[in-house]
């Protein structure tokens, strides 16, 4: 009887461990950057450092996430971490920025009232062409001043704009007392480049010795100054500002546009509501 034939030895391949994947750097340095702008984002004028810092973490999370996600490096979790953060922190400096400038206007206000060193403005001349108007009088619609680095110009103001908020979007709640709305066309004269929706504010001085500011109206406007472009040097814009006034506060009172970040109440200029 022969004996079965025995398959010849097939050696197994050798071990060849799986490439080990590229380190983690960029998601730690965006975490890391992210947590930072996030602490310093409460600071006021600290705070524009934690903007650049959290632009710098979505700059270094974005790739690292995609690397991560194709599994050629590590770091997922640093990585959306870094991101959430970074997020988070601009988030915080616009909405400090915001607070700190009402903060800064109340104490303006509060000091003209104890020391009675407010001047009532008077009544501008119209601006010659190609001429902005006196920062320091009362300026007539239509006609051009400068604002900062802004040439603006109050195409209109609406006393009574309820039903024009509640047309321009159906979400809009009823105000506490009633929307004035003012339209400004503005002109950016600076060197680099211009957010008009962000670098102006518009402030109903009402009758009742207090200040509205456009920052406490929370309305969508039809062409709200948060949808204004940005522009560059000699670019031109229309859009508005709403304010939340007291009825029995808006005959007699005054309008006024300014720089959001501004310690200079020089800077302020009035306009004619009518």
């Amino acid at each position: 009887m022969t004996p079965p034939v025995q398959a010849p030895y097939q050696p197994y391949p050798p071990f060849q461990p799986e490439p080990p994947r590229k380190g983690s750097g960029l998601a730690i340095a965006s975490m890391v950057l992210g947590i930072i702008a996030l602490l310093l984002s409460w600071i006021p004028i600290v705070n524009y450092l934690a903007a650049v810092l959290a632009v710098v973490a979505l700059g270094l999370g974005i790739p690292a996430l995609l690397r991560a996600r194709r599994g050629v490096a590590g770091g997922r979790g640093l990585a959306i971490t870094g991101l959430v953060t970074s997020v988070v922190a601009l988030v915080l400096v616009v909405v400090t920025q915001l607070l700190f400038s009402a903060v800064i206007d109340e104490v303006e206000r509060s000091l003209d009232e104890e020391t009675g060193s407010a001047a009532a403005p008077e009544l501008a001349q119209p601006a010659t062409e190609g001429e902005a108007a006196p920062a320091a009088e009362v300026v007539p619609l239509g006609t051009p001043a400068r604002v900062g680095d802004y040439e603006v110009t109050v195409d209109s103001v609406e006393l009574d704009a309820n039903a024009s908020v509640a047309a321009a979007n159906e979400f809009n709640e009823a105000p506490a007392g009633q929307y004035v709305v003012t339209q400004l066309t503005v002109t950016y004269t600076g060197t680099e480049e211009g957010m008009p929706g962000w670098d102006l504010s518009a402030v109903f001085h009402g009758s009742d010795a207090r200040q509205y500011s456009d920052a406490e109206c929370m309305a969508v406007l039809a062409d709200d100054a948060l949808d204004a472009p940005t522009l560059n040097p000699g670019g031109t814009d229309t859009f508005q500002f709403c304010m939340d006034v007291p009825a029995q506060a808006i005959a007699g009172g005054q309008l006024s546009v300014e720089p959001t970040v501004s310690f200079d109440s020089d800077e302020r200029v009035f306009y004619a509501v009518q």
